[in-house]
């Protein structure tokens, strides 16, 4: 649980989700009802990674399935390395708060970096309950934490350091999970 926590709390941190989430706050100027909206899409989206990790680990063997957890540990590593970040929030036509934050996650979310990751995970370590329970403090955690240090967050926090040191993480973090697969 404590791996797959670190490893998403380290990949949204920056993320434009987290950026439109904030965008979001500032229109709205509503916390309950956008953190709600953010939790159960990142439930949704998370739940559907897991329940794919675990296909995968059902028709593939587990040693095979956690050697190519590593190699896309890797190949994460090198596109964070070399990826541009566009920032792309799109705009919301919700009335509601809640739901404003809701088709965001969910929709930003789907098919990103943070749930392929989760994929991954949830195919390497065949524990849905430790996957998604990290996923999910480590999204609720940098959301929070988005939400309640904002804009000074954005001002003083040396994002382009931790764009720098995270593909870092996922290579070293693929190259083990290659060499000790159990």
């Amino acid at each position: 649980m404590f791996f797959t926590l670190g490893t998403v709390f380290l990949a949204e941190f920056g993320d434009k989700t987290q950026l439109c989430t904030l965008a979001l706050y500032m229109r709205y100027k509503s916390f309950f009802p956008i953190i709600l909206g953010a939790i159960l899409g990142f439930l949704l989206v998370d739940s559907i990674a897991v329940v794919l990790g675990l296909f995968l680990t059902s028709i593939i063997p587990l040693t095979l399935v956690r050697i190519f957890a590593g190699i896309v540990f890797i190949i994460f590593g090198i596109y964070f390395y070399i990826k541009r970040d566009e920032e792309y929030c799109p705009n919301s036509s919700q009335k509601s708060p809640f739901l404003a934050s809701f088709t965001l996650i969910s929709t930003t979310e789907m098919g990103d970096k943070t749930q392929l990751m989760v994929i991954a995970l949830a195919a390497a370590f065949n524990n849905p309950i430790q996957v998604i329970s990290g996923a999910m403090i480590a999204l609720v955690s940098i959301s929070l934490i988005t939400l309640l240090l904002g804009r000074k967050l954005l001002e003083n926090f040396p994002i382009r350091k931790i764009k720098l040191i995270v593909p870092i993480i996922f290579i070293m973090v693929g190259v083990l999970q290659i060499m000790f697969n159990e």
